[in-house]
């Protein structure tokens, strides 16, 4: 007997079966002419009982689909020996989603991002179909092919359209078609429960399959279990009808049991808990009965096409050495992300510490910058969360499926050891998973630390920087004020100089002197109200208060400075130059390095596990086993015995590490909030200094107007006209006026009366030319106090604007 069959193209065995069905059977086959692997649907004698429109059904609908999630029609032949018409597609290798499901790996469910892959492709094709105006019927994970691209990639492409037809979103189907566990209760009534009920179906019948694939394919499990499965029909019935609205599943664990009604995803099942959330009302809406409350397509598609656009963002919560995946939409800002994360930890947004390539996010990410504009993280490269009140480590372990092995029977059983086999497999692949998790947290507690020191390090280094900046302004506003208060002084001893004189002919000059300078500075007073003083002051008084208070101000801001110096110096010492966190963590040992071949020792024994499973599963199709068959059949039970004690001894290691890391990790992050805490009283006092240099700045510069205004009064007045006029000023020259010498004997010919009033002349011209000279040099003075001022601010400006560069 030939198992060979063909057409005129392609040609296919009949023991290579991929699938069967109620109406046919799928075979691999291959292409005559280039030898490419395809799929052929062959048609059984029940499926050719049906109507002939029934049977083109399928062949239209193929013929008329054309999308990347649907299985491609390559061609539609007949038989060579007249068995009728056969469907030739592309054959996808990866199998059917059902028997992903199916295998002990994925007991609890596929993994976030193949689940995220499965929605994505499942909503593109359901698309395709409702923009043709088409309904599948028979929507679950067998007809839901894996697919491989030539550059390796995955594609979940529907099939099986054997009881797909068009139908509008208003019409309605009388026929029955599906899968009992995936068909909606109005359907399950008539088809399994064979109630003569006169109800008619829409297309979104579909819309209650796809909810129940998903959760098949989150959890592994069907969202409603009866106990006893299928046998148990009218359970069933009940429980898809009554359960309330947002219920997504329903158990029932004994016979005759209560049923456990869930609202929420099992904590089993391998999707993130930010995922949970958004997947969860989605099911909620997709498993309604409730005509009023049931989704439509297009809800549908909006809900999985919101799901898709978000920004997933990795997180690592460090005091609680979890991680976490937070799906942002992509205009959120800065606050949605931190209430993001509130909600998954319970930390204000005001103490959340959140680093990233050894920087605060904050640093990188503006207030108002959009999501979808962040920096990508991944897994393995998470953002940073430590909280900022909260310097305790707590290890919190996700709930997980038990990983406790089965034991086989004593004797040999084939059908039984085989199950046993793959429920071993099953918990070999949870084991696996929990040593990825632990070596995954063991690496991002090494992966924190070593970012945090770098932040602190950074911040450490900016503010010694910033230090030594503003203890280089401060020193230059330092030299400014000095200058004044040299110039002050100057002031000071020539005014000594001029007044030193007591003799009572100059006391008129002095008293005349005063009273101008007075009423010269009363009359610049009323045009200048900075200048506070009492009409009773003199210039020098006014001067020696400005002087008192611009020094008062300099003592506050070097006292700041010098205070501030010495506590930044020994930071940026201990722990920068030194390295003191880095020293600490380094001492407790690279527990990182120790874990790190860990996944790939389990993968290998998970490996192993499943080479002698497959083994068992040979022998149950073999079914009678000989002698020697049976010795080989021993020694793989015996094999999967030892390879599940190495997997529970590699298990027990990484759980000791993990914890013997927290441990480590705990007393760490206690030096190390120290540190940080000092780092940022440190920056605020910097900050608050630069605020006071910055006031005393202004204050200085206001001063010098001040001074320089009253001071230019002062002499103002010294030079008045009037007081050259005035007549008990005028004197003759001292050239015209010296006296004459006799006949070289060295006497003069005046009496003393006038070389006494020649005296008093010559002493007035020296007054006048002191005061002309004070006047001159404080001219220059002032100069040079305008040039430096103007110096400092562009020194400052350069300085700023290196800052903005820096920060850029």
């Amino acid at each position: 007997m030939s198992f060979l069959r063909g057409s005129a193209n392609y040609v296919w065995c009949t023991t290579s079966v991929l699938g069967k069905g109620a109406t046919g059977a799928v075979f691999q086959g291959v292409n005559r002419h280039t030898g490419e692997p395809v799929a052929v649907k062959t048609f059984n004698q029940l499926s050719h009982m049906r109507p002939h429109e029934v049977q083109m059904r399928e062949f239209e609908v193929l013929k008329k689909v054309n999308h990347e999630n649907i299985v491609k029609l390559l061609a539609i032949e007949e038989e060579q020996e007249g068995r009728g018409k056969v469907i030739v597609m592309e054959l996808c290798t990866g199998g059917s989603l059902f028997n992903i499901l199916d295998d002990p790996e994925n007991s609890h469910g596929l993994e976030e991002d193949e689940f995220i892959l499965v929605l994505s492709h499942l909503a593109a094709g359901m698309k395709h179909l409702r923009d043709n105006s088409l309904v599948h019927r028979d929507l679950k994970p067998g007809n839901i092919m894996k697919f491989t691209d030539v550059d390796g990639s995955t594609i979940y492409k529907l099939t099986d359209f054997g009881a797909a037809r068009e139908l509008q979103d208003d019409q309605q189907f009388m026929s029955l078609y599906g899968t009992e566990e995936y068909l909606h209760p109005d359907m399950y009534e008539r088809a399994v429960l064979r109630k003569p009920v006169g109800k008619t179906f829409g297309a979104r019948v579909d819309l209650w399959s796809i909810g129940v694939t998903l959760y098949h394919v989150a959890t592994g499990q069907l969202p409603f279990r009866p106990y006893g499965g299928r046998r148990n029909k009218e359970t069933m019935y009940h429980i898809t009808t009554e359960k309330a609205p947002g219920v997504i599943s329903g158990v029932q664990t004994s016979e005759n049991g209560p049923i456990d009604w869930c609202t929420e995803l099992p904590e089993t099942c391998q999707l993130s808990l930010g995922l949970r959330k958004l997947v969860t009302p989605l099911l909620a809406g997709l498993l309604e009965v409730d005509p009023q409350r049931m989704w439509n397509f297009e809800r549908f598609f909006q809900e999985v096409t919101m799901i898709l656009s978000k920004k997933v963002v990795h997180i690592f919560f460090v005091n609680k050495v979890q991680p976490l995946t937070v799906y942002m939409d992509p205009e959120h800002r800065y606050e949605e992300l931190q209430y993001l994360i509130c909600e998954q930890t319970d930390m204000n947004p005001v103490n959340q510490l959140l680093l990233y390539d050894k920087k605060h996010l904050s640093d990188i990410v503006a207030p108002d910058q959009p999501s979808s504009s962040y920096p990508s993280t991944t897994p393995r490269t998470p953002l940073v969360l430590f909280s900022k009140q909260d310097d305790d480590i707590t290890l919190t372990l996700p709930e997980t499926p038990a990983v406790k092995f089965g034991s086989f029977p004593t004797l040999v059983s084939v059908e039984h050891d085989a199950a046993v086999g793959k429920s071993m497999c099953s918990v070999g692949h949870a084991i696996k998973r929990k040593i990825d998790y632990f070596s995954k947290c063991v690496h991002l507690m090494d992966y924190s630390v070593l970012m945090f020191i770098e932040v602190i390090v950074t911040q450490l280094t900016t503010l010694q920087d910033r230090v030594g900046h503003v203890q280089s302004l401060t020193s230059a506003v330092s030299d400014r004020f000095s200058q004044l208060v040299a110039n002050h002084r100057r002031f000071l001893m020539l005014t000594q100089m001029c007044g030193g004189n007591q003799e009572s002919s100059s006391q008129p000059l002095r008293e005349r002197l005063e009273d101008l300078v007075n009423n010269k500075v009363d009359a610049e007073k009323a045009a200048t109200p900075t200048l506070e003083s009492s009409p009773t002051q003199s210039p020098a008084q006014r001067l020696e208060e400005m002087m008192g208070a611009i020094v008062l101000e300099e003592t506050v801001v070097r006292d700041s400075l010098n205070a501030m110096l010495p506590v930044v110096n020994q930071l940026y010492e201990r722990v920068v130059r030194g390295g003191q966190l880095r020293r600490q963590w380094q001492q407790t040992g690279n527990n990182a390095l120790a874990v790190e071949r860990a996944p790939n020792k389990a993968s290998t024994y998970v490996t192993k596990l499943r080479e002698s499973w497959q083994h068992l599963l040979r022998d149950r199709a073999a079914r009678t086993l000989t002698f020697n068959d049976e010795q080989f059949h021993l020694l793989e039970k015996m094999k999967m015995k030892e390879t599940a004690k190495s997997l529970e001894t590699l298990l027990a290691s990484v759980t000791a590490t993990l914890h013997h890391t927290t441990d480590n990790l705990a007393d760490w992050c206690k030096v190390a909030k120290v540190q940080r805490v000092q780092t940022e009283i440190e920056e605020a006092d910097v900050e608050k200094h630069e605020g006071l240099l910055a006031s005393f700045q202004d204050t200085l510069g206001n001063t010098e107007d001040q001074y320089h205004q009253t001071l230019s009064g002062l002499l103002a007045a010294i030079k008045d006209k009037k007081l050259q006029d005035d007549p008990r000023l005028q004197t003759e020259n001292p050239d015209t006026g010296a006296a004459k010498i006799n006949n070289g004997t060295g006497s003069t010919n005046e009496p003393k009366e006038t070389q006494k009033s020649k005296k008093e002349s010559l002493n007035k011209a020296r007054l006048k030319l002191s005061l002309r000279e004070m006047c001159e040099a404080q001219e220059e003075v002032m100069r040079l106090l305008e040039e430096n001022g103007t110096i400092i601010k562009r020194f400052q400006r350069i300085t700023s604007q290196s800052d903005l560069s820096e920060e850029h």
